[in-house]
């Protein structure tokens, strides 16, 4: 589970954990929230099958809310890939008229997490896991969605190594075709941001005409944050990572870590460029590139993950700084995208020394020195004496 459940939410758990929802879904227990949703572990009755099944939470289903959500529905439908979350089903439950997706339950962690906890990836799995990434997209574009919020927290990765891209909840089409009238970005309030900053294109930032090279934006930055251990752009104001990702060019790769192949430094770093137009467009291209550089990386230890880690902890189910930055933010509704790295324990201090006693050396030798001026004294009279006879 992403989180433990808050005393305030205990009562919500136990009275939905043991329901069915649309006669066919009995809830086992809840597996995490985000900030619009929670996913449920359910057993699809008849089928003998676990899934995972995401509500609108109680006190965020409005008209806006449940149109979104059926959007979600609609073009995660629509995609189909190894590397990209299964959508089973989508409905409204019969006895409480409440919205439904019933997906495939995933075993493993979150990329997110993963970097949260065990810092940079080594390279060839960095590269698997981009390319991966990468294949997932492609398999969207191609069905005219665009996912505009790529980034760790919508990554999982699964016990078997797999990568597979989450969250469509702010997805957009190329040319509308849903027939409900209703584009994505007419589901989000005026003067709010629609993504998270620290995988923002400078053209999403600037809220200016996007297409795929925003979602490769994003995966370049996916890519820098894996092998560096950290994003990019970092900083504790969402408004100064915005203008970062507009005006200033990322670091190059090669100056955060060392023994970095040329190729990959540059092929990273075309991704990221300012103009959408002059990154690598084909994001299928892309995995191809991030396979090659990954056949001459040196080699990782096995990436399967324990099973003993989250089983499922997306789909808006995630609740980090970054994620909780995702969808709608301004000023005054944001937290920084960046998590710190836990602080080391400090080291125990060592015993102070003991007290020296005062060397006598001093002492020694300034009464030497007394004793041979006394001596060169009576020395000089006593030839004085004798010379004057």
């Amino acid at each position: 589970m992403s989180r433990p459940v808050e005393p305030g939410e205990f009562e919500e758990a136990l009275t939905f954990s043991g329901r069915t929802v649309a006669g066919r879904y009995r809830i086992l227990g809840l597996l995490g929230q985000g900030g619009n949703a929670k996913v449920y572990e359910a057993e699809q009755i008849g089928l003998d099958r676990l899934v995972a099944v995401k509500v609108i939470r109680a006190d965020k289903r409005t008209e806006t809310a449940s149109k979104r959500f059926m959007r979600e529905a609609k073009l995660a439908g629509r995609v189909s890939s190894p590397h990209v979350v299964t959508l089973y089903d989508f409905g409204r439950d019969d006895e409480t008229g409440e919205l439904y997706l019933a997906m495939e339950l995933l075993e493993g962690r979150s990329l997110s997490r993963t970097l949260r906890e065990d810092g940079a990836l080594p390279l060839d799995r960095a590269l698997d896991v981009g390319a991966q990434v990468a294949r997932g997209l492609a398999a969207a574009h191609e069905k005219g969605v665009l996912h505009r919020d790529l980034k760790p927290a919508n990554v999982f990765l699964c016990a078997d190594g797999t990568a597979k891209v989450l969250d469509f909840g702010i997805a957009k089409l190329t040319v509308p075709e849903l027939g409900d009238g209703d584009d994505a970005d007419s589901l989000t309030q005026d003067g709010r941001f629609v993504g998270t900053p620290s995988y923002m294109s400078p053209e999403a930032a600037t809220k200016g005409p996007i297409g795929p090279a925003t979602d490769i934006y994003a995966l370049g930055l996916i890519v820098y944050d894996m092998i560096v251990g950290q994003p990019a752009f970092r900083s504790g104001n969402p408004m100064r990572t915005l203008m970062a990702q507009v005006k200033q060019p990322a670091p190059r790769v090669s100056e955060r870590v060392g023994d970095v192949p040329p190729e990959l430094d540059d092929f990273v770093d075309a991704l990221l460029r300012k103009d959408p137009a002059t990154r690598p467009q084909d994001p299928m291209q892309i995995a191809k590139h991030l396979e090659q550089l990954r056949a001459v990386a040196p080699l990782a230890p096995d990436p399967t993950v324990p099973h003993v880690q989250t089983r499922f902890e997306a789909f808006g189910a995630e609740t980090t700084e970054e994620s909780a930055a995702t969808t709608l933010w301004d000023r005054d509704h944001v937290r920084p995208s960046f998590t710190p790295p836990p602080q080391q324990p400090a080291p125990p201090m060592a015993a102070p020394p003991s007290p020296k006693r005062p060397s006598l050396l001093p002492f020694v030798l300034l009464a030497v020195a007394a004793l041979f001026v006394g001596a060169l004294t009576f020395a000089l009279v006593w030839a004085a004496r004798l010379w004057l006879g």
